[in-house]
């Protein structure tokens, strides 16, 4: 069985996609949703150490991550002396949101792509061209900078229950070619 690790941006474990996700990938794809304090009003450090904490660093690891999760996920690779990393990223953003100053601290420093990138195998960025919190333009900067395959929806918002999105289909299927 391989293992998975989802960090996902402000929300609780039990909403959103992931759930669905951590059923839909059984049994070939074991997911551990992470627990990160305070997820709606999240400070980086707090984010970090509970990363570190949770994840056991080994090669050929798959991070799952979805908004304030992918910057996270970027950070962790940063530090971790781990190779061959899988990474779907979902909602991807490494820049300020205009509409959300209270998370401009979150985004300092900018993540050290050169540190990132040699870590990394195999990497999907999903994005949509009407996500209202993260511009899918900041999303194609960051497959641009991992070098990640891109898939960008016309629709799809912020790939939240709100959304719609309760389950995600697409997501299950990049993570399985990620996986292989």
């Amino acid at each position: 069985m391989t293992k998975a690790y989802l960090i996902h941006g402000t929300s609780t474990r039990d909403d959103d996609w992931f759930p669905w996700l951590a059923e839909a990938a059984k049994p070939s794809i074991e997911i551990d949703r992470l627990w990160l304090p305070n997820p709606y009003h999240p400070i980086q450090s707090e984010w970090d150490q509970a990363v570190d904490h949770q994840i056991e660093p080994h090669d050929g690891i798959i991070l799952i991550a979805h908004s304030l999760g992918c910057i996270t996920a970027l950070r962790y690779l940063e530090h971790q002396q781990i190779k061959s990393v899988r990474l779907l990223l979902v909602g991807a953003f490494d820049k300020t949101l205009p509409n959300y100053p209270q998370l401009d601290e979150f985004m300092l420093p900018a993540p050290n792509y050169q540190q990132i990138i040699s870590k990394i195998s195999k990497a999907t960025v999903i994005t949509a061209k009407d996500d209202p919190i993260a511009p899918y333009k900041n999303s194609i900067e960051v497959a641009n900078k991992i070098r990640a395959k891109l898939i960008v929806l016309e629709n799809g918002g912020h790939f939240l229950s709100s959304d719609g999105f309760t389950n995600f289909p697409l997501a299950l299927k990049e993570l399985i070619k990620l996986a292989m």
